[in-house]
Parts: structure tokens; sequence; C-alpha cells
């Protein structure tokens, strides 16, 4: 891998999730399911540190009976402080030398959102931006007035299911149905779709969401192999042999290399 293919993928990665992060819906509570995302909006949670795997899977059968099936997993770890790791897997591993993968580390007391590469070729800089405080304040833009919506408008019922135990965790399980009538999505006939939700109370955490939809066939998240300790402070931290810039240090030696190129 090139040097400055990381340097790039960073680079927006970082714009993306930063401006995902200042424009968090306000008075909505999220909370993480593992992914990069959820990890990103979610608000900070203390002293409920833990580790797990994230496995995410699809299944779609087609309509002559072919089933195709698809999963892949990531790492994710939160310390007792709130600071959150969240692994994305770039390049599976070949030839035996391990795979590539981008790491994001946010840390709710420094404002802070830190990602780097590891894995062959990579380029050893950890890229750290600064998050402005909630508490400073931001300049409010006027909402969109929405344009008037006279499409037949979906039936959405929700179901507490009552408490479960998933690893040893105790859940709250909720189920969202979604009936989409016919004439919304260009459908001659009503379209039924679930979304099924494990919840920990305790750890302000989503263990598991199921999603069913004949359009899409069954898609699913779950943590697993979850550990309640707290995890290594190195994993929040960019590796000792890593130099550490700003994000306009990042973009500035990103900018070189492209005019580099065109020489």
């Amino acid at each position: 891998m090139r040097n400055s293919l990381p340097a790039g993928l960073i680079a927006i990665a970082l714009l993306i999730s930063t401006g995902f992060a200042q424009t968090a819906p306000e008075n909505k509570e999220i909370l993480s399911n593992g992914s990069l995302m959820h990890s990103l909006l979610a608000k900070p949670v203390l002293g409920q540190p833990y580790s797990a795997v994230q496995v995410h899977s699809t299944k779609r059968q087609l309509s002559d009976g072919t089933n195709i099936a698809h999963d892949g997993h990531h790492f994710i770890a939160r310390d007792a402080s709130g600071r959150v790791r969240v692994e994305v897997r770039m390049a599976n591993a070949t030839d035996g030398h391990s795979e590539n993968i981008l790491v994001f580390v946010t840390d709710p007391e420094a404002h802070t959102i830190s990602t780097w590469v590891t894995g062959p070729g990579a380029n050893k800089i950890a890229t750290i931006v600064k998050i402005p405080d909630e508490k400073s304040g931001t300049t409010k833009t006027a909402p969109v007035q929405a344009r008037q919506d006279t499409r037949p408008q979906p039936i959405i019922t929700t179901e507490d299911l009552g408490n479960d135990i998933l690893q040893g965790i105790p859940v709250t399980v909720v189920k969202t149905t979604t009936i989409v009538p016919a004439g919304r999505s260009h459908n001659d006939a009503p379209i039924t779709k679930s979304d099924e939700v494990w919840t920990s109370p305790d750890l302000k955490l989503i263990l598991k969401e199921q999603w069913e939809d004949p359009r899409t066939g069954e898609r699913t998240l779950s943590l697993e192999k979850i550990s309640r300790a707290d995890p290594d402070p190195a994993l929040f931290r960019p590796p000792a042999a890593y130099t550490v810039k700003n994000l306009k240090q990042s973009l500035q030696e990103l900018e070189e290399k492209l005019k580099a190129t065109q020489n």
C-alpha cells in the first residue's frame, strides 16, 4: 500500500465523522451498537468499560431460491473514562501478513477524534482533530421547510418484548414493525418490515439488532466476546512509533503529495 492512500482515507473519514458529530440530532439519545457512526454520535458513557467484537451479517434469498450471505466483524472498546476505540478493516490479510486496519478513537474529555492505520504499508502517522465543546455553543441555522409528503404514510407499531439475557448481561427487547402502504415506494401491495433491538440499560449499549425486510433480506448486528474489564489504556493512544499531526498538517501533506504526482 502506498503511503498516500492511508493519508487520503484518514482525511476523508475525519471530515465526514466530524461533520456528523456536529450535526447529531438534538434531544435524541443515541446508543452505540458498536458501529463507527453510532460510536461517534453516541453520548459518552462513564464508568462502564467493555470490549467486544461487532459481528454483522446479511442474508437474502432471491426469487429463484438463490441465497446470498455476507458477514464481517471488527473490534470495539470503551474505557471507564468514556474513550472509545473502533477498528475498521480496510484490507484482508494475505501471504501471512497482518490486515490493514483504520483505527478511530474518540476522547470526550479532550474533545478529540484520533485516527491512524495499522498493518503492512501503514504510514505511521496519527491524525488528531479537535471537536468543539457543545457547551461553547454553535450557531444554529434555520430549519429547512420540508416539502409536504402526499404519499401514503407508513404504519409503525412498537412492542415491548420484556427482558432477556445476552452473554450474561440483562437486556430489554423492543420490536418495531413498519407497514409500508401500497404506493409509497412504487409497491403495489403493502410491505411489512421489522426491527428488533436488545439493549443493555446498564452499559447503555445495543448488544444486538436485527432487521427483516422482504426487499433486502435479514441483517443482524451483534456484539460478541464481550468483556467488561477496563481495556488496556494503550489502545486509546497512537502507537509509540507514530508521528502525531493535526488535521491541517495531514491535509497539507496530502496536498503536497498530490502536487508531486502531477509534476
